[in-house]
C-alpha cells in the first residue's frame, strides 16, 4: 500500500495545480523598513558591530563588549567607569539624555587622557574606515540616542536599579612588605604570611556595611569548580586604609583576609573569587565569575613562583 502511494506519488504524468496561472501561491509582499539608524538596533548594524568589535578590541577581550546587541547595551548604559577622564568626573559609559555626563561619547571626541586615543581606534589607523567618511552622521546618531533617553533594542527606557557591588582595587603584603601579587615577581619564595585587601564598592551602600564578605581561593581559574577551594571571611576594618586603586588613585579599603603559604607549593598561580551580599540585592554578587574575561580573573590571582 505504501509502495502504490508512492508511486502515485511520482508519476510524472500527474497535474501541477500550479501549473495553472490563476492558481499560484501569493506574492510575499511584506515590506521591511530601513531600521533607524538613531535607534539602538541600527547603532549596533551600522557602528558598533562592523567598527568596534574587531580582533582585540571591543569584541568581549574589552568592555564594552560589541559582540551582540545585548552584551552592548548592558555594558554601555548605566554601567560604571572603568577608565575615567583625569578629573575621575564620568560616573557611566552612558547616561540616558546627557551626552555630557556620558564617557562614551567624550572618548568619541577627545583623547581623555592624551595616550588612549580617540575612539574607535581601528579607524584611527585605517584612513580608508567605514567611520571615517561617515563620522559626521553617526555621531549625530549617537548623540540622538543618547539625549532620546538610550532606549533598549526593544524601544524601553533603561531602569537605574540599585547596582551590584564591584571592586575598585586589590593590595597585598608579603611579611609586612607591599608585593604585586599578580605580576610575574608574584609573593616572594620564603614569605610566610600574605595579606590581601580588597576595595570593595557599591554605588548605594557603604562598603563597610556590605553583608557576609568571603574571598575562595583554588587553583582552577573558575573557582567554584574546585572542591577543595578554600574560603574565608573577610575581615571588615573599623577604619578605611587608603591604597592604590587598579588604575592607581588612592581609594578606601575596608576588607582584609591573611593566610600562610604553608598551605600552597610554589611555582604556581592561584585564583581568588570574592562573594558579598549587597543589603538591598536579593542575591550574592561574586567577583570575578565564571564567565568574566580572563584579565579579569587574573587581577585576581596570586602568582608564588620559585
Amino acid at each position: 500500500m505504501i509502495l502504490a502511494v508512492f508511486a502515485i506519488g511520482c508519476n510524472p504524468d500527474a497535474d501541477n495545480p500550479f501549473d495553472d496561472p490563476d492558481n499560484l501561491p501569493p506574492n510575499d509582499t511584506t515590506a521591511f523598513g530601513e531600521l533607524d539608524p538613531t535607534s539602538f538596533v541600527g547603532l549596533h548594524q551600522n557602528i558598533f558591530k562592523p567598527t568596534c568589535a574587531n580582533s582585540g578590541c571591543h569584541d568581549g577581550t574589552f568592555e564594552p563588549d560589541f559582540r551582540t546587541i545585548e552584551s552592548a547595551y548592558n555594558t554601555l548604559v548605566y554601567h560604571s567607569v572603568i577608565k575615567n577622564n583625569p578629573s575621575n568626573s564620568y560616573q557611566y559609559r552612558v547616561k540616558p539624555g546627557s551626552i555630557s555626563e556620558s564617557i562614551m561619547w567624550l572618548r568619541l571626541n577627545e583623547d581623555i587622557d592624551g595616550i588612549s586615543g580617540i575612539m574607535p581606534l581601528d579607524a584611527f589607523y585605517d584612513p580608508e574606515s567605514e567611520w571615517n567618511q561617515n563620522k559626521a552622521e553617526h555621531l549625530s546618531n549617537i548623540n540622538t540616542w543618547i539625549m532620546n533617553g538610550a532606549l533598549d533594542m526593544f524601544g524601553n527606557a533603561p531602569d537605574i536599579n540599585d547596582q551590584q557591588p564591584g571592586i575598585a582595587g586589590i593590595y597585598a603584603e608579603a611579611d609586612g612588605q607591599p608585593c604585586v601579587i599578580f605580576e610575574r615577581v608574584g609573593v616572594p619564595l620564603g614569605a610566610q604570611q600574605v595579606s590581601i585587601w580588597f576595595a570593595l564598592t557599591d554605588k548605594e551602600t557603604a562598603a563597610q556595611s556590605l553583608q557576609s564578605a568571603t574571598v575562595k581561593m583554588s587553583g582552577l581559574i573558575n573557582v567554584d569548580e574546585d572542591t577543595l577551594a578554600v574560603e574565608f571571611p573577610l575581615q571588615v576594618l573599623g577604619s578605611a586604609e587608603s591604597h592604590p586603586s587598579f588604575l592607581n588613585d588612592p581609594v578606601d579599603f575596608y576588607h582584609k583576609f591573611s593566610f600562610s603559604t604553608a598551605a600552597y607549593p610554589p611555582d604556581s598561580t592561584y585564583y581568588m573569587r570574592v562573594s558579598v551580599k549587597d543589603p538591598l540585592q536579593p542575591d550574592t554578587t561574586q567577583i570575578p565569575q565564571d564567565g568574566s574575561q580572563f584579565y579579569i580573573k587574573r587581577l585576581f590571582s596570586w602568582n608564588y613562583l620559585d
